[in-house]
């Protein structure tokens, strides 16, 4: 926070207004945040096998993303608004969109059910179903340019938290967020990283509408470790906590 302050009210500084909610300047961020804040290119013509993203005032597309959880409960006054200026037209649409203080999911959630329920527009069959709806539309957005890659892989970690690693792609996608680190940025390996995450974004965008996916099992085979002396025998005064006896004799 120091820092921030210092930031902040530093004389040397050129005279702008400035507040402590203020994202900082590019110069300031590291090589490792600018990984994150760096602007989305298009990488279309790369991967014309990949469709291009629905479009964002979609009511089923929305409904997947909410039920998802890739819509935060902030955003979803701003969300109904483009609903509005789409053309769409609900009662609990307008509510929504005036909302001033949303702090948390059930500030909206009756509102946002009521919207939908308006608009006629059912919530997909299960969680798994939306999660899979709007990865997709994630991956999508990160080909067509819409959406940082390294950002977008962090938003799909936080919708699928542990799950991400039961899915390829999936687990593809975190095991080179876990690959980036201050470290390999210095090493130089930031462009060939990107490159794989690219790749695994465009396998995962060109995906059919409704077309099924496999669990695979064995994908982080290599992963791991076992040490040598795994199954040996434990000492003597470990085995006795493990048998209840007093001593080891």
């Amino acid at each position: 926070m120091w820092k921030k302050i210092k930031f902040v009210f530093n004389p040397s500084q050129p005279q702008k207004l400035t507040t402590l909610f203020s994202a900082p300047p590019s110069e300031s961020l590291t090589d490792y945040q600018m990984a994150f804040c760096s602007p989305p290119i298009s990488y279309s013509s790369q991967f014309p096998e990949v469709p291009q993203p629905n479009m964002l005032t979609e009511p089923e597309l929305v409904a997947a993303r909410w039920a998802a959880g890739d819509i935060r409960p902030e955003h979803t006054p701003a969300i109904a608004a483009d609903l509005l200026e789409s053309g769409l037209d609900t009662p609990s649409m307008r509510r929504l969109a005036g909302e001033m203080c949303v702090r948390c999911t059930a500030d909206v959630e009756p509102l946002v059910t009521r919207m939908f329920r308006e608009l006629g527009v059912e919530m997909p069959a299960s969680a798994e179903e939306a999660k899979h709806r709007a990865t997709r539309q994630i991956a999508r957005e990160v080909i067509a340019g819409t959406r940082n890659p390294w950002r977008a892989g962090e938003e799909l970690y936080r919708i699928w938290s542990y799950e991400i690693w039961h899915h390829q792609h999936l687990c593809e996608i975190a095991q080179i967020l876990e690959c980036l680190t201050s470290a390999s940025i210095y090493r130089g390996e930031l462009p060939q990283l990107t490159g794989e995450l690219i790749e695994s974004f465009a396998r995962l965008g060109a995906y059919a509408e409704g077309e099924k996916r496999q669990i695979r099992f064995g994908l982080l085979e290599g992963k791991g470790w076992i040490a040598d002396d795994f199954d040996a025998p434990l000492p003597d005064d470990l085995l006795v906590l493990f048998e209840g006896r007093d001593d080891p004799f």
